[in-house]
């Protein structure tokens, strides 16, 4: 990890840092960058312009860090579960990316499968058309296995869970191997800020295994099952890898989908969707941005003229 990483983790972290930037919400370049709203009308309403406009989906996901209280924890399950309504009412597939760290599973296990439930059957009913996915995000290495058997649970229990897999860590297609033999949606990412015994080490190397997950996602075995991919990349290089194999394949660009984080390369977003490719966009809304938009500076040196602009200046997505 870098030393330009650690100082936006450690930013990330401040207190009086995400004190200070909150206080400026209402003209933060940073925030309406990054997050898509400051509750879920507003959120559901950036989804349904992305829609309308550009044919861009979305997935909404409740800002908030690790929780143990379980008042705090309610809220968050109850702002997941309301952005699933919401959806619905306004005529969008209902779509809700879940850390299972905020919804229970620092608290206990149970906890957190019970809200996971909940959650996911609020999608189920909220939707019905098919396209209705709560999608379980996958954290640090202490809670891989635990998120893992939450998501083969979810699916024992006919509720439309999917699950995000990180292309870096060595364990990956042994997941994969299971999960593209089921009626499920993957998201493949690369996965940040690495742990170097779990981990491939090397932009090439995890590239490499970024396109070797991508081989086994877009499988006959996968398309027969039903499996759904969803590759969670801003590199076009690897897209068009990715584009190409599905074609030699036999994959039609509505059998699978590109998803990206709201705000970050939105011409890529448009010039897929020009090329007739789903498109996806993570978004997140809640008024605790600060750690979340920080993150997304640390992953890309290249945003740091965000963070200073954040103080001054105006941004929209899209224009």
């Amino acid at each position: 990890m870098s030393i330009f990483q650690k100082a936006t983790i450690a930013l990330a972290r401040s207190p009086v840092a995400g004190r200070a930037m909150r206080t400026m919400a209402a003209r933060s370049t940073l925030a309406r960058r990054f997050v898509g709203g400051a509750d879920v009308d507003e959120a559901v309403r950036t989804a349904a312009r992305l829609r309308e406009a550009h044919g861009i989906r979305a997935s909404l996901f409740y800002l908030g860090e690790y929780v143990a209280d379980r008042g705090a924890i309610e809220h968050n399950v109850n702002q997941a579960i309301g952005a699933c309504g919401a959806l619905a009412a306004a005529g969008l597939d209902v779509h809700v990316s879940v850390d299972p760290t905020a919804i229970g599973y620092m608290h206990s296990d149970a906890l957190g499968e019970d809200n996971a439930r909940r959650i996911g059957m609020a999608a189920r009913g909220s939707a019905g058309k098919g396209g209705d996915w709560m999608v379980l995000d996958m954290e640090d290495s202490g809670i891989r296995d635990r998120t893992c058997a939450l998501h083969r649970n979810l699916l024992v229990a006919g509720i439309p869970a999917g699950l995000t897999l990180q292309a870096r860590r060595r364990r990956t297609p042994e997941d994969l191997a299971w999960a593209i033999r089921q009626r499920t949606s993957l998201r493949l990412v690369k996965g940040a800020f690495p742990e170097r015994a779990l981990d491939h080490a090397g932009r090439a190397r995890i590239d490499q295994a970024y396109l070797d997950a991508a081989s086994i996602m877009l499988s006959r075995e996968a398309r027969e099952s039903g499996f759904y991919p969803v590759f969670g990349t801003h590199d076009d290089r690897l897209a068009g890898a990715i584009m190409e194999l599905a074609r030699d394949r036999g994959w039609p660009a509505s059998g699978f989908e590109f998803e990206m984080l709201y705000g970050v390369r939105p011409d890529w977003q448009l010039a897929l969707r020009a090329l007739g490719y789903n498109v996806r966009v993570y978004l997140p809304f809640g008024a605790d941005w600060w750690p979340y938009a920080i993150r997304r500076v640390g992953e890309n040196p290249r945003n740091a003229w965000l963070l200073a602009r954040s103080l001054t200046a105006d941004g929209h997505y899209f224009g």
